[in-house]
Formats: C-alpha cells, structure tokens, sequence
C-alpha cells in the first residue's frame, strides 16, 4: 500500500477577481440582453464562505490535478456508468417484492413512475448547478454558498450519516447473501471482514482504480437487468415452459400504495469534484437520469407485475422472510413459476457485486463529504490530508468505523440496536433531494440578481423554478407521511422512532452550529453575495466576474 504523504494545508478565502463595475457600497444597473434589469452586486464578506483550494482556482478543467491533493481521474465513462447503474442495487432486485405487495402491480408501477419522476426533475436541479461550478464538495458546498453555512453543515452531517450507516447494511447484506450457497451462520463473521476490508482496499488505491471497479460492477449489473427485463417479457408471453400471464394481474388485482427504492441516486453529484473535464463528464451523466429510470427501473418494475400476483404464495414466502437472498427477489418467484432453476444463483451473485458496489460507493462519499466540511471550516483539518494517490484516508478511516457496526447483526441481542441504527439514514435522502431543490432556488435568483443568463449555461433545466417548487413539496409530504402507519389501530413507537428520528437529528445539527459557530458565520446569505464566479467562462462574460477582462484568463468554451 502507498503511504500516505501529509499536505500541510492552510485554509484561506480563494481570492476574488474584483467587480467591473461598481465600488463597494455602489449598486449599479447595466443593460443585458434580459427582459430585466440586473444588478451588479459590491463586494461582501459573504465570499469569506468560498474555500476553494487557492492552488487550483485558476486550473485548467483538462488538468488531473484536484483540490486539496485529490485528482480528477474520474473518466466520462466512469461517471456515466456510475450514473447509470448508482440505484439498481439490492433495493431493486431483493425490495421490490414488498413493494409489490403492498401496492399490487398498478399502484407498484404508478409508486415508481411518479417518484421516478419527481427524482429525475430534483436530479435536473443538482445537474444544473453542478456543471455550472463542479467542487469536492458537491451539494455540500451548494448548502454551504446558497442557503448558509449551518444548513451546509446539516446537510453533510445528514448525508455523512446516510451513506456512513448504509456501509455496514451493505456488508452484512452480502455476507448474509453467500448463505444462499453456505448456510453456516457462524462463517458470517469472517465473511463480514474479508469484504468490509476490500470495500476500504478500493477505495484507498486511488480515485483511478475506484473508477475502474465501479465501471466493471455497474456493467455487470445493467446487464444482469437488461437481461432479467427480456426473460420476463418472454415468460408473460407464455415463451418459457408454455406458462402464459398475459398481464392479467394489471386488470385483475386493486391498487393501492406502494414504497420506492430511489435512494441514494443524488451521490452522483459527490464525484464532480474528482472528475476529468467535469462540467462536459456530469452534464453528459445527468442527461442519463431520466433513461435510466424510464429505460431499466419502470421496465423492470412493469415485467415484475406483469408476471407476479402479488397474491402469491411465492412472493409471500419471500417477503415474510424478509428479503436477504435471491430466495426473495421477485425475479426468482418468475423463475419459479415457470420452472428456471439456474437462474436464482446467476442473481445472487450479481446482487452481491450490486451490494458491494454500493458498499464502495457509500464509503467515498462519507470520505469526500467529511473533506467538504473541513474545507468550510465545520470538521477537523485531517479530513483535508491525502495520500499520493489522491484518497482522503481519514475519511476512508470513518467509513470503516462505521463498517465495523456490521458485527452487531451477528448476535440476536444486537440485531434490533443494528436495525435501529440503520433506520436512523432511513430518510435521509429525502431531506437531501428537498434542501438540493432549496439550493436550486436561491441558486436561479442568484443568477437572476447578478445578470448572469441561464442561456449561457452548460446545461439547463426545464419549467424552473416550478419544477424545483413541485419537488420541494411533493418530497415534504411523502417525508412527513411516511411513518402513517404508526398511527393506524394504535400508536407504535418503533415504527414512530424509525420514520422520523431523521428530523430532529438534522435539526439538532442545524441549531448546534449557530450555537458553536460565531454570528458572523452563520446566517442566510443575501442574493447579491452569493459567489458564482466559479461558473463557466461563457456565462460569466460582461459580469463582475469576468476572468477575461480582469486576469486575462480564458477558459475552454464547451457547446452545450
């Protein structure tokens, strides 16, 4: 292993090109091709809140080299197969089968396509401002610039805990999955180690072979997908065995409501920061947001009800026994159906790669957030050092703290302190895609204020700010609704403490930092502060901003 090489870092403000126009105090108007009048905005403290590393801020987006001693060896391919495949995990190939039950095959396709929907447009958002200024940081940064620095702090914290508890119910999901093949409970153990410690081996090898590994994982699982969405059509027209279905279920069963398995998909805007070209690599895998999820998520979920009662006695089975093999996905109740015996192996396996896959996914993101808060200034400095290769290894050093949790679902006495535990990130991401969409307002009037044109941009989004607007409120209530089964027949507190412990966590996070922090360094910014100079050379022309006029600097100009 490389050992590790300490970057002594001090921290300052990155330095801002001053204002073309206007003096401090001074708010002038200029004319712009807008139907309104912009306002040039003076210099402010609030661009204290921009920690940008001062030794890339002028880099070349071609350059490999990143901030704070990571690198950008992130290729196009990586990202967009990253994208792609960032949400086909265990959710979709093992979870699905509850959904079905609970929501039958219309309300199970309806629950997905609408929500599916919802998260394609928040993606949008994200998109939007991360191709216009592509940090470390990702969305972190975003709360941190476009709404105030303790949101900024809470979303980290949020996200830190989302993905940091998601590391372990990976691990034990895959340790639990060879059970399929080997039934001795007391190997699960070993198993728990041996891939907890190649998830934190990955991710400690540099950002370049990450890559290469998630490229391969995700590869495997479009695949695996592609392929179990042929087999169900062929078995619903009765070319498997000569069983036929032809979708009666879709006319023959009610509708009711149904969960989703959506989670996580907003990690993508994390990897920005370590990403070749980043503004043409994100806005290229943003695009392929709304593909994935019409083109292999409904597919799939339309396949599944167009095959399964959810009156089955198979996919009951399953259910009941919670879900943690092949033995459970709804793939393999078709299988059993219509006779196919080889294929619930094939499925375990590539569920494990999935889980893995995920595993490694969420131990980079608890490394890079804790690097985005130490960069504001709300996490210890450590979390800035990395290695020769570019990896923040005290982060990656969280991420297997949090791994270890793994061990607690080996005995039964701690099983339910694990489940507790893990149903803490269960909404987490929830409040990441409503404060992302927050961002995504103040982030448009931002522009609006300081005569920046959404015209000019790499990549813009549709129907704003209204469909920021409708994502704010659709998340809030399917957030605030969601734990309604605790209240049915009579009050369950477990059910209760597991649907909502999310909210007054992030509130907690919220109200500790305005009380640590000093006045001065918490607080909304104003419009006219917010700091976009980090925007692309062709949207920042004839503005304050302009690197042309006042350094002589000129950017690529990437055609949208």
């Amino acid at each position: 292993m490389t050992s590790p090489q300490t970057h002594q870092l001090h921290i300052e403000p990155a330095p801002l090109p001053p204002p073309i126009r206007g003096q401090p105090g001074d708010y002038e108007k200029k004319d712009t091709h807008h139907t309104h009048d912009a306002v040039v905005a003076p210099a402010s403290t609030a661009y204290d809140r921009d920690y940008a590393d001062p030794e890339v801020r002028f880099e070349s987006e071609s350059t490999h080299r990143g901030e704070f001693g990571t690198k950008r060896d992130l290729k196009p391919r990586h990202v967009s197969m990253i994208a792609i495949a960032g949400t086909i995990g265990t959710g979709l190939f093992l979870g699905s089968g509850s959904s079905l039950v609970n929501g039958g095959p219309v309300g199970f396709f309806l629950g997905y396509g609408i929500v599916g929907t919802l998260v394609g447009m928040m993606m949008y958002c994200l998109g939007e401002m991360t191709v216009f200024a592509p940090t470390i940081g990702g969305f972190i940064e975003m709360g941190n610039k476009y709404l105030s620095p303790e949101m900024g702090f809470a979303m980290g914290i949020n996200y830190i805990l989302q993905t940091g508890f998601a590391v372990p119910t990976e691990i034990t999901a895959i340790a639990v999955m060879i059970g399929y093949w080997d039934p001795d409970a007391s190997h699960i153990p070993v198993y728990i180690a041996v891939f907890l410690l190649l998830s934190i081996g990955i991710n400690l090898v540099g950002v370049k072979y990450y890559g290469e590994v998630e490229f391969l994982f995700a590869g495997i699982k479009i695949l695996m997908l592609v392929a179990l969405i042929l087999f169900g059509l062929v078995a619903d027209l009765g070319g498997v065995n000569g069983v036929y279905t032809g979708g009666r279920y879709w006319r023959e069963e009610p509708f009711n409501d149904s969960g989703i398995c959506l989670w996580g998909i907003e990690g993508i805007g994390v990897l920005a920061g370590e990403a070749f070209n980043p503004r043409k690599t994100m806005r290229m895998a943003v695009r392929t947001v709304f593909y994935r999820i019409v083109g292999l998520y409904l597919l799939a979920v339309l396949m599944i009800g167009l095959n399964i009662s959810q009156h089955s006695p198979d996919l009951l089975s399953a259910v009941s026994k919670g879900g943690s093999t092949a033995a459970s996905s709804p793939f393999v109740v078709i299988c059993q159906q219509v006779g196919v015996k080889v294929l619930p192996s094939v499925i375990n396996a590539v569920v494990m790669t999935s889980a893995l896959s995920s595993c490694n996914e969420n131990v980079y993101a608890v490394s890079r957030v804790l690097l985005a808060l130490a960069r504001q200034n709300s996490m210890p400095k450590c979390f800035l050092q990395t290695s020769r290769l570019g990896s923040p290894y005290w982060g990656v050093l969280v991420s297997f703290c949090f791994g270890l949790l793994a061990f607690l679902s080996i005995s039964s006495g701690s099983d339910q302190a694990f489940t507790w535990l893990s149903n803490l990130s269960a909404l987490s991401s929830l409040i990441a895609w409503i404060t992302i969409c927050l961002c995504y307002v103040r982030f448009q009037r931002a522009l609006r204020l300081q005569g920046i044109d959404r015209r000019n941009l790499l990549l813009r989004s549709w129907f704003q700010p209204y469909m920021a607007y409708i994502c704010i409120a659709s998340f809030s209530v399917i957030l605030l609704f969601n734990g309604f089964t605790a209240f049915i027949h009579s009050f369950d507190v477990s059910t209760f403490f597991a649907s909502y412990i999310t909210l007054p966590v992030f509130a907690i996070c919220l109200v500790g930092f305005r009380v640590v922090k000093k006045k001065d360094q918490c607080g909304v910014a104003h419009l006219e502060d917010i700091d976009l100079s980090h925007g692309p050379e062709q949207a920042l022309r004839n503005t304050r901003y302009d690197l042309t006029a006042t350094h002589g600097l000129v950017q690529p100009v990437i055609k949208a």
